[in-house]
């Protein structure tokens, strides 16, 4: 495990965390409601990619920036830039807990480091793939990610038609797809990943739920996180949710397992991702 500390002073501005893959919903508003978005990570854990992501309540030593704490409703969106600060002085972190937003602290690259020794990566075939499942928000982060992995093939197939074979990929895909049907020979979405070889023009893959690397394959391949490949490889696997805490309130006597046609991409995240896509080809 590893703790973040002051690129300045040193001082240590995190519990011990564990890495965890990057989420897809990272950027996702959700619409303001009297329950507040829960935090973007779990508990306990960190992603990388340029920037450290990390839960609120996994910081420490951390103050507020006067004048630093602008927002849109319920709390600050970090629209000004860094809004928290080590006790040395020196600007680190912005904190995001606005109601329609998924609660962070965001490192700022260079801000700080990591000491401490990573967990050792797990192999594929250690994975437990059903560690990620079961609390109240698993649908919404599934929709999310669902609506990224369109337009990231919308992307690879350079706008072509797409054809989703029956089952559960046609149940969350195939009407996404229909509906954005354009001139061109069609290219075919397959699946690939743990026991799963599949054969098709863009396959979807799994990302590693600890370090985000994709599973690897030959030709064209769109990494999903895996909770996402799971769903749809694995349909018929029975689901246990995380009990106590936080969610011990919220979670059902007789939990039922989301069903794939109850999980449909997300059009907002769509239209994001082709739009950063759009710009990035540019």
């Amino acid at each position: 495990m590893v703790v973040f500390e002051c690129a300045g002073c040193g001082a240590a501005l995190t519990v011990a965390l564990t890495q965890v893959d990057r989420p897809d919903h990272e950027h996702d508003e959700w619409a303001n409601s009297t329950d507040f978005t829960p935090p973007l990570l779990p508990d306990g854990t960190y992603a990388a990619q340029g920037d450290f992501l990390v839960a609120p309540g996994d910081t420490r030593g951390l103050t507020w920036i006067p004048g630093r704490y602008d927002g849109d409703c319920c709390g600050v969106t970090g629209h000004s830039g860094p809004n928290l600060a080590c006790a040395c002085g020196r600007p680190v972190a912005t904190r995001v807990d606005d109601c329609s937003r998924w609660q962070v602290v965001r490192f700022a690259p260079g801000a700080v480091r990591a000491v401490g020794e990573p967990d050792p990566v797990r192999p594929w075939e250690s994975v437990d793939w059903d560690e990620s499942a079961g609390d109240d928000w698993w649908v919404r982060r599934l929709e999310i990610a669902a609506g990224v992995a369109v337009a990231r093939v919308l992307h690879a197939v350079e706008g072509a038609p797409v054809t989703v074979p029956d089952g559960p990929l046609a149940e969350v895909f195939r009407r996404s797809f229909d509906a954005r049907r354009s001139p061109g020979e069609p290219r075919t979405l397959g699946l690939a990943g743990p026991g799963v070889v599949g054969e098709a023009d863009v396959l979807l893959v799994p990302r590693h739920p600890q370090t985000g690397e994709a599973w690897p394959v030959a030709g064209t391949s769109v990494p999903i996180p895996a909770e996402l490949w799971v769903l749809l490889a694995r349909p018929a696997r029975v689901i246990v949710p995380k009990t106590g805490g936080r969610w011990a309130a919220h979670l059902r006597d007789v939990p039922e397992p989301p069903r794939p046609a109850d999980v449909e991409p997300a059009s907002c995240a769509i239209r994001r991702e082709s739009a950063w896509m759009s710009r990035s080809r540019s």
